[in-house]
């Protein structure tokens, strides 16, 4: 594709190099050492192109936040006393210690601190509690088990139904995300004359879900840091010049600026995504051109990357330029294990978030009526199915090394495969000149990920028929 802006976009990287060797960043030597060889001079020669265009930089999380608010409202009826009716709200602080929001993680766990205030029979009469919770998921996005300790006070219901304050436990179950059931029971305070325990039984509807909102899959190979999903940042730098076709409102331009420049983000860490792919196939002995294939897949996303930036910088008149991250560190795992987290990795961010992306980019090229814009999703297209197909190959040789072990790891990973993308906002934009610059709608996004999963999932079970 023709790009006013791709020569901006290397010299502001230039400009912006830090200590940088080999590769772009310091600390990657292994990832040649593993790779030398006469037939990868090009691509080795493609990836030092990639140290010059982008510099190094820091990681921000995705999407899959460890930490969330959920307000809630509860519905109640409580024995002791008397029998009460309580109508109240409840609100919950959660911090994930295990699991993710993304939608390939395991089951979530979370502490965290809740608040309550009822309103008690319609009267003048209330309950307020607070304290400490946790607990998880059993079924990952499905059911769950959540506790809770801590104070609460009710105020009297009458002359002869006095208040006080009491010690408040409780244990519920959580389904459907959202929706959650509770048993919650109070003991009176010693001094409490007259009170008796309370027992409740209550039921609540949170958004978001106490462990977050449900898994969501993006498309591509994901850059993994420390079990966790991360994105680089981007500088940005006004240039001169028109920016490409005037002829859209501005809402539609910044709409049309923030999807390329997220697009050219997740290109970009999938970069190094991509170096320590090569580099850990090497380091259990994969066939060489499946390493090969590794490191010019990393070159491929180098163009990407700036192909994305480019379209973005035109529309914006900027220049914009991501941060390349450093490759994640070595698993430490032993080689099964090894083999069984790169094969669940190929089939996740190879076989179906590569395919989802290639079938996506097709979708798009078909639409786009800008200049450039269809060859260019065209190429990315052609270069993320063959990524698919690299990630289906790693797949194939991992369960041919790992035997048992890897194959029912998998087995596990296709069985727990999401159905849906993710759900992406809808812009404030006007529909063709949306579609005329590249993009798509969230139908046409669900139909290129359940048209790839589908036919994923039937390869993926063949492959474990066969290695059975």
């Amino acid at each position: 594709m023709e790009s006013r802006a791709g020569g901006g976009v290397k010299r502001a990287a230039r400009g912006r190099l830090g200590n940088v060797s080999g590769l772009g960043y310091h600390g990657p030597s292994e990832v040649l050492m593993v790779s030398l060889s006469s037939r990868l001079g090009p691509t080795l020669c493609a990836l030092g192109a990639a140290a010059i265009l982008l510099a190094p930089g820091e990681a921000r999380a995705a999407d899959d936040d460890i930490h969330w608010f959920s307000p809630g409202l509860i519905l109640s009826l409580s024995f002791g006393d008397k029998i009460n009716f309580g109508l109240g709200l409840d609100a919950r602080y959660s911090l994930l210690f295990a699991g993710e929001t993304n939608c390939f993680s395991s089951e979530r766990r979370a502490i965290g601190a809740f608040a309550q205030a009822s309103w008690l029979n319609f009267s003048a009469a209330g309950r307020f509690a607070a304290g400490i919770h946790g607990g998880g998921e059993i079924e990952r996005g499905g059911f769950g088990v959540n506790g809770e300790v801590g104070w609460t006070y009710r105020t009297a219901l009458s002359e002869f139904h006095p208040g006080g304050h009491g010690i408040h436990a409780g244990i519920g179950g959580i389904g459907g995300q959202i929706v959650d059931v509770f048993f919650r029971g109070t003991i009176p305070l010693l001094g409490d004359d007259g009170r008796k325990p309370e027992f409740t039984v209550a039921v609540g509807a949170h958004f978001p879900p106490m462990y977050g909102e449900p898994g969501i899959c993006d498309i591509g190979r994901r850059l993994r840091m420390n079990g966790r999903f991360v994105l680089p940042g981007v500088a940005g730098a006004p240039r001169r010049g028109r920016a490409r076709s005037g002829k859209i409102d501005e809402a539609t331009r910044a709409a049309l600026v923030s999807a390329w420049q997220g697009d050219a983000r997740g290109e970009c860490a999938s970069i190094p995504a991509f170096l320590a792919l090569a580099r850990d196939l090497a380091a259990v002995g994969a066939p060489r051109d499946l390493v090969d294939r590794a490191l010019a897949s990393a070159a491929d996303e180098v163009r990407h990357t700036e192909l994305c930036a480019s379209i973005a910088g035109d529309l914006a008149s900027m220049t914009f330029a991501p941060d390349l991250l450093p490759p994640p560190r070595r698993s430490g795992l032993d080689r099964t294990r090894e083999l069984s987290r790169l094969c669940i990795e190929s089939w996740e961010d190879g076989c179906l978030g590569e395919g989802a992306a290639a079938e996506r980019a097709r979708r798009q090229a078909r639409g786009a009526k800008e200049p450039g814009i269809g060859a260019a999703l065209g190429a990315i297209a052609s270069d993320e199915a063959r990524h698919a197909e690299l990630g289906w190959r790693v797949v194939e040789w991992c369960l041919s090394e790992g035997g048992r072990p890897v194959r029912e790891a998998l087995g596990e990973a296709v069985a727990a495969s999401p159905e849906g993308p993710a759900r992406e906002e809808a812009p404030e934009a006007e529909a063709s000149a949306w579609r005329g610059y590249g993009r798509i709608g969230q139908h046409d996004i669900d139909a290129a990920w359940e048209q790839n999963l589908g036919l994923a999932r039937n390869t993926a079970e063949g492959m474990l028929r066969a290695s059975g």
